[in-house]
């Protein structure tokens, strides 16, 4: 019935007019809700995940002893994989091999927030060559659901699984992940990704492109490691060794070994020279 009387007549039936009031007061017209600010997928946190008893790093550039020796006093994997992973990183220790880290995602519209796709917008070159820091895997590795081949030239979101042959084996690749699985994020609601990257031949630097529909339309939302972009390299391998699980030490300028390698000291790091022969592995 209000409503039938929303115009100038209506109102002067009620007793409105411009000029004279009745001291009745309009509720103002309802107003939608403010769009949520930023992207419409917030990342709350990004998290590198450690390799279970595998700390083999390459650094860019060569690496003294004495840092390394300080290096020693904080790096304690076993007891601490994070802070060692931390203390790798911020020595400008790139992952060999296989790289993984979660994504914190948070829908962030009034409605929902629908991830189509995934995939990698990535620049590969030739491998890091410098300071190798070798300590092979020992154990198991970490359950990982996405996986990216940086081998591809045109790497997507593939299922992954550990591999048939047992733990400690390179993680298998499979598939077209987004192909049946689609996500929707509604507002406030959070979830957990957890990514793998993988190359045997490059050194990458990369950042995941989120494939979104957002009111219904198409978006691409870029995620990178705090502006700057996420990293890996091959390490450079014996080709008769299948897995990749070694290194030619021969290849590099400068070698420290640690791990089951390191009789000195598990936990830390030690010198060697990189051999002269051509396919030395160590």
């Amino acid at each position: 019935m209000i409503a039938s009387l929303a115009s100038k007549g209506g109102e002067r039936a009620l007793g409105w007019s411009e000029d004279k009031g009745t001291g009745q007061t309009r509720s103002p017209s309802p107003t939608a809700s403010a769009q949520p600010s930023g992207a419409a997928v917030k990342v709350n946190k990004i998290t590198f995940v450690p390799k279970v008893n595998d700390n083999t790093y390459v650094v860019p550039g060569l690496v003294a002893p004495d840092v390394v020796h300080k290096l020693n006093s904080v790096f304690e994997p076993e007891e601490d994989p994070e802070a060692a992973t931390a203390a790798m990183r911020a020595l400008g220790g790139v992952e060999t091999t296989e790289s993984t880290i979660e994504l914190e995602l948070e829908g962030n519209r009034q409605k929902p927030v629908r991830i189509t796709g995934m995939k990698l917008d990535a620049d590969c070159r030739a491998p890091l060559t410098d300071t190798l820091f070798f300590s092979p895997p020992q154990g198991d590795l970490p359950t990982v659901k996405i996986g990216f081949d940086l081998d591809r030239p045109y790497p997507i979101a593939q299922y992954a699984k550990e591999h048939e042959q047992g733990p400690g084996l390179p993680t298998q690749f499979s598939g077209d992940y987004f192909a049946d699985r689609k996500y929707e994020l509604k507002p406030g609601e959070q979830a957990t990704f957890r990514l793998t990257t993988r190359t045997y031949k490059h050194y990458c630097e990369y950042a995941f492109k989120l494939e979104l529909l957002v009111d219904s339309k198409p978006e691409t939302q870029t995620i990178d490691n705090d502006g700057q972009p996420f990293r890996i390299s091959a390490k450079i391998a014996p080709k008769r060794v299948r897995f990749n699980e070694w290194a030619t030490c021969s290849a590099y300028k400068r070698v420290y070994l640690g791990g089951a390698l390191n009789a000195m000291n598990s936990q830390g790091w030690w010198t060697t020279s990189p051999s002269r022969g051509k396919e030395d592995f160590c």
